[in-house]
This record gives structure tokens, sequence and C-alpha cells, in this order.
């Protein structure tokens, strides 16, 4: 979800992030994991820029968990902070087997804030160490990115 506010970012927009999920972990308990992305985790935010995250929960329902998730989230931050929140079941992100465009950009870009389990940063590597070995390149054209396969159309799964 998208809270659709434009203003300039603040100064440090990591820190913020940092600050604001920590609270929202505090007090939410079926908040298991957070992952920062985009232009923020990479240090290349503008004023143009959101906070893009991505919070990994457990517990709730899957079809409640949207909403539960982005408002547990979206009130730490202060007004006029454009942002971002996509969530996920901890444990099914943890376990995928097949690379989404998502998990391929979290797994670059990503920054974990949070992991009550200690799984995303190793994951996360593992995802960007088989990219690498698959021959997938990351390119960059003025302020985006985008990705080459080894052949067009190749399907790429993750090992165990």
């Amino acid at each position: 979800m998208n809270n659709g506010a434009r203003a300039a970012p603040p100064v440090d927009l990591r820190e913020l992030a940092a600050k604001c999920v920590g609270e929202a972990v505090r007090e939410s308990s079926f908040i298991a994991g957070v992952v920062l992305f985009g232009s923020v985790a990479r240090g290349e935010w503008s004023e143009r820029s959101d906070v893009d995250l991505l919070v990994l929960w457990e517990g709730l329902d899957a079809s409640k968990a949207p909403r539960t998730v982005y408002e547990a989230v979206s009130r730490r931050f202060p007004a006029g902070v454009p942002l971002t929140v996509l969530e996920a079941e901890y444990w099914s992100f943890v376990g995928a087997r097949k690379l989404t465009p998502l998990l391929v950009n979290v797994a670059c870009d990503g920054v974990v804030l949070y992991d009550r389990y200690g799984k995303l940063s190793d994951f996360l590597l593992r995802i960007k160490r088989g990219l690498e070995r698959e021959g997938v390149v990351r390119k960059r054209r003025g302020r985006f990115y985008y990705w080459v396969l080894p052949k067009p159309g190749a399907k790429l799964v993750l090992e165990p």
C-alpha cells in the first residue's frame, strides 16, 4: 500500500525508517521481519523517493494482513513521508523457491531492519549468490534498474 504523500524527505530516511520500524515492532507482536529496499536502502533517495518496506508477519488472517500490517507501520511515520508497505507471511517468504521480481529486488537492495528468527540476511544472501552464479546481471539506466537474464525468458529456481 502507498500512502501517496509527497514532501521533501527528511535528511536521513534510513535512520527514520529504522526508528519507525522499531516502534512498530515493539507494539505489534505479529511483525516477524522488516526489510527496507529501494532507493532509500541503496542510499540514492531524493525528494521524489518513497520509503519501501517489506513487512513479514505471522499469526494473522491472510485476508486481513495487508491492512493490519500497513496500519501498524504507517502510523509510526510522520505525515508527509511517502511510504510503500508490502507484506508477506514470514515463513512463506524465507521458504520461497521461485524467484519473483520483488524477491530479486529485495535481495539486491534489502537492508534487514528487524528479524525475529535470524533467517532473512542468510536467505537474501543466498538469493544474491544464486543470481550471480546463474549470470543474472542488474543494469542501471539513469535512475532506473533492470535485469538481464542469461537467456531471454529463462526461469530461475532457488536451490534449497
